[in-house]
């Protein structure tokens, strides 16, 4: 406790002697600057880009928040905006998913409501770590999330799939979870949007939503998830325009606005010491009743550190300059503000700023260990609805007829793909949405498949729309469950579960994406287990925590290389290997599949069947397989005593196997043996030593058809080889006869390590 206790306090007299050596330093521009986060977009042409640097420059901001572009296009203009401020900028960007959110060529992570129906919390927070990691790679300090709003209406326009759910403990462990791992790497993690933007219909972009719940009813409920991050360390906040006359009975006073929220309720009554962002200050929800410098001016009032995006920042500073003139805002106030904004910065890092380096910036931001973590989190979240008469996982695999049905796209996707590397299907698909044709065509046609697996894609939010479902669509599914077992794939809102309560298979997957789609067939077929619960009420059948747990029947998965410990850039490598084996003619084609710990982690075709080049080869190449035991048992046998240093590739087989040394095998060396160049015959039939030619019949002694002690060894169905059958097959091959080897050199690839 005692050191513990040391530590804090060595960090906190550090921080102090910064925030004062900065503060002292101050002009009055600067510090009204140091209150702004500014809009900046890497993918807005040089008008913009000016007027950022003249934010920066003329009017001294204190941050930038990043929209759309792409990462190295932010990483440069980070570094060209951090050049001209003399104070370094806090970086933010509204993340929720990760940098995928706001940036193109970057990694998205779940949705939070998908996050919601995991139950291994840890893994949010190695999400929020990762996260993290990306940001400051990137040269960003703030992230606003997580989304803590308890999405109890599922009309919510706005908020919805960013909840983790409905539950309030569930938002709360998910959201500790998420800010620990972002803060765990020197993030601030910003909970949103205070006092709680899950139960309202309206979106705050566009107009200024109002909660009617009375002070009780949102003390147990919307407060409940912010208090208890509160008392985790949380360290900044983002306050929402909504008018709740419960906590504010001024008319058209949005809570950004509200002394009695951000200063009584936030800071004073439940303690909150942390950084205070508005919501962005261009939105309808707060400018619908306010002029743009106003609102700044009334934010301060209100008792908020940060001012977001405002629509016109000159206008914004005149008006504070004119409010501290006039005394409506003070100079303690705003001192107060800027201390606190610069103790931040000293969290994140920037007492020792450092430009970002572009070097190797996009093989970080896709990091292998994050891809797999990515995958495990989608895989985890995926729930099992309804489960009707065990038809899950999906068995007799060689005797059902199958079909697949892809609703919403027109193209086999990867859905359907990984359908087929389990059993045979038969693929279609329904991109048109309306007309009631194409639709009972193909009822017609799936008719005669015992399982039909229906996949819902490219389906949207909004519960008024019904989610992008069309009656066509809803009608068509339900029918098809009156004429064969329909297993219904949902890749999005789980709100729509609603629809198809009479199917006796329902598995939702929260999000459409190549990684879902992945996934889901591994569940279908037994692969993976189905551990997600409903973080949602969906309907009444399908409540808040409806999940069947399926345990994985031991089938081969597919995943990636790192989440069995391999790395993929070693097994790239085969790539290289293979083009040289090609390009020597050594072989025409190669397919290779690698599986490790159960899972499939290379599957992959090369080159064509034949010299001839007629037919490529693809994963679903079949080939006849021969020659297994060589490869499988004696070649890793002898690789394993070779890294032991027990055998040379250049000693003669005999030194090993004594019994060589009088034969024509002699001079064998193992190294002749492996490169097929010892002169051994392809086939030894043995079995004709043990079968009269005359008659056909069996040489008694050899075989017998019930199993005894001394007829122990299987040899086919019914038929069992005696004990001394071993020792004359090894005496049968010693004996065997030669031939002269054609030397040849064998295949040696050049310049690869594997």
């Amino acid at each position: 406790m005692s050191a513990c206790w040391q530590t804090r306090s060595a960090y906190e007299f550090a921080r102090e002697a910064w925030v004062d050596s900065v503060f002292n330093n101050l002009s009055k521009t600067e510090k009204i600057g140091q209150l702004f986060s500014v809009r900046a977009h890497s993918n807005l042409g040089p008008e913009h880009v000016a007027e950022v640097e003249k934010l920066v420059r003329d009017y001294k901001v204190g941050g930038l928040t990043f929209f759309q572009g792409g990462p190295y296009r932010q990483a440069i203009l980070t570094n060209r905006y951090q050049s001209l401020a003399r104070i370094p900028l806090l970086v933010a960007i509204d993340g929720e998913w990760g940098l995928g959110m706001r940036l193109d060529s970057t990694m998205s992570f779940p949705r939070q409501m998908t996050l919601g129906a995991i139950q291994e919390d840890s893994l949010v927070k190695e999400m929020g770590g990762a996260i993290a990691r990306q940001c400051r790679r990137l040269g960003i300090h703030v992230n606003f999330a997580p989304v803590i709003d308890i999405n109890n209406n599922p009309n919510n326009p706005v908020i919805n799939d960013r909840s983790f759910g409905e539950d309030k403990e569930n938002v709360a462990r998910k959201g500790i979870a998420y800010m620990e791992g972002l803060q765990s790497e020197g993030v601030l993690a910003n909970a949103k949007h205070f006092p709680g933007h899950g139960d309202t219909d309206q979106d705050s972009h566009y107009t200024l939503p109002v909660i009617l719940h009375p002070r009780g009813r949102i003390d147990q409920m919307e407060l409940y998830p912010f208090a208890r991050l509160f008392a985790k360390g949380l360290q900044s906040l983002m306050v929402a325009h909504l008018q709740i006359p419960a906590l504010d009975q001024s008319p058209n006073r949005p809570t950004t606005l509200s002394r009695p929220v951000v200063t009584d309720l936030l800071q004073k009554e439940m303690g909150f010491e942390g950084l205070i962002f508005t919501d962005a200050l261009g939105m309808q929800g707060v400018t619908k009743f306010y002029a743009p410098g106003e609102i700044s001016v009334m934010a301060l009032e209100a008792g908020n550190d940060v001012l977001l995006v405002p629509d016109d920042v000159p206008q914004a500073v005149a008006k504070i300059e004119a409010a501290l003139q006039t005394g409506r805002l003070t100079w303690e106030m705003i001192d107060l503000r800027v201390k606190k904004i610069l103790r931040a910065k000293y969290f994140a890092g920037l007492h020792q700023y450092k430009p970002i380096d572009l070097a190797g910036l996009a093989r970080d931001l896709h990091l292998p260990q994050d891809e797999a973590l990515q995958a495990r989190l989608f895989e985890k979240a995926l729930t099992v609805v309804q489960n009707e008469e065990a038809l899950l996982p999906l068995r007799k695999l060689g005797q059902a007829k199958m079909a697949s049905v892809a609703l919403g796209t027109s193209q086999l996707n990867a859905f359907q793909k990984r359908l087929s590397d389990y059993a045979a299907f038969e693929h279609f698909q329904l991109a048109e949405k309306n007309l009631p044709y194409p639709f009972n065509q193909l009822l017609e046609k799936l008719e005669a498949y015992e399982v039909v697996v229906v996949s819902l894609h490219n389906l949207h939010k909004k519960s008024r729309e019904n989610f992008g479902l069309t009656w066509q669509e809803r009608e068509f599914i339900q029918k098809l469950g009156q004429k064969t077992r329909v297993v219904l794939a949902i890749f999005g809102s789980p709100y729509s579960l609603r629809f198809f309560e009479s199917l006796p298979a329902l598995v939702c997957a929260y999000e459409d994406n190549p990684i879902t789609q992945g996934l889901v067939p591994q569940l279908l077929f037994g692969a993976i287990a189905a551990e997600g619960k409903l973080p949602v009420s969906a309907s009444v059948r399908f409540g808040l925590g409806q999940g069947l747990r399926l345990a994985a029947t031991g089938r081969l998965r597919f995943g990636l290389p790192e989440s069995v410990g391999m790395r993929r850039d070693t097994l790239a490598k085969i790539d290289e290997l293979v083009a040289q084996m090609i390009e020597s003619g050594a072989t025409p084609g190669v397919q290779i599949v690698i599986a490790r710990q159960g899972q499939v982690v290379w599957n992959k075709g090369y080159g064509h069947h034949t010299y001839a080049r007629e037919r490529p080869v693809s994963p679903e190449t079949v080939y006849d397989v021969a020659s297994i035991t060589k490869v499988a048992a004696t070649l890793p046998a002898l690789m394993y005593l070779y890294e032991q240093g027990k055998i040379k590739l250049n000693e003669k087989v005999a030194t090993y196997l004594p019994e060589l040394l009088k034969t024509d095998k002699a001079n064998i060396t193992l190294r002749d043996v492996l490169t097929h160049q010892a002169g051994l015959v392809p086939y030894l039939p043995h079995w004709e030593k043990t079968v009269n030619k005359a008659t056909g019949a069996f040489v008694p002694g050899h075989y017998q058809k019930t199993k005894s002690e001394e007829y122990a060894r299987a040899v086919a169905k019914d038929l069992y080889g005696h004990q001394s059958l071993e020792d004359s097959l090894w005496r049968w091959t010693i004996a065997s006869p030669s031939r002269k080897p054609k030397r040849r050199p064998p295949f040696f690839p050049m310049n690869t390590a594997i």
